[in-house]
């Protein structure tokens, strides 16, 4: 059992933190209405389906953790300016050939579009390494992050989140505040 609510002091609205944050997410799958379509020399019927997850504004502010943030667009973008930066890179190969006017300074200037595309493929792929480590900072404070979490309980009267031992009612921002800071990434 716990404590009642700090602020109201009462207990019939209060339910645990984990609970609720369950208790908010609806899975859901039904059937459209059913669509004619000519096609030829006849017609499709089709039925679309469709599924879901509806999440409640109070299980998505209790919400433990950072969404996850993709990285693979950072790596395909890196892989395309290196593909355009060896387009690029055939100038000054080109050049060697038929040198341009200034000599050295000719080929590096000819030379200056690959370099440019080539440091920017090297700041990307360095961003999706650092996207990399964050995650894996995140993924190893998921254990104290959750702890902190499961200890939470929330008043649906007051709508805030307490812990049983202090005696004061947190906002779902301060407490979510306080789970990412247990688990090292917060920011």
């Amino acid at each position: 059992m716990t404590e009642p609510c700090p602020s109201c002091g009462l207990l019939d609205q209060v339910q645990h933190v984990p609970a609720v944050y369950r208790g908010g997410h609806s899975f859901f799958r039904g059937r459209g209405p059913q669509v004619t379509v000519p096609a030829g020399e006849g017609f499709v019927v089709t039925n679309p389906q469709f599924s879901g997850i509806s999440v409640t504004s109070v299980a998505r502010s209790l919400d433990p953790f950072p969404p996850p943030r993709r990285g693979g667009g950072l790596l395909a973008a890196a892989i395309v300016l290196a593909l355009a930066g060896s387009c690029f890179l055939l100038l000054p190969f080109a050049a060697i050939g038929d040198p341009p006017p200034g000599g050295a300074v000719g080929i590096a200037v000819v030379s200056l579009p690959a370099v440019c595309v080539y440091v920017a493929a090297g700041v990307l792929v360095w961003l999706y390494a650092r996207r990399l480590r964050e995650h894996r900072k995140q993924r190893r404070g998921v254990p104290a992050a959750q702890q902190v979490w499961e200890q939470g309980w929330f008043c649906h009267r007051c709508g805030g989140v307490y812990f049983a031992a202090a005696g004061r009612l947190l906002t779902p921002e301060h407490f979510r505040h306080l789970v990412a800071r247990a688990g090292g990434y917060d920011r």
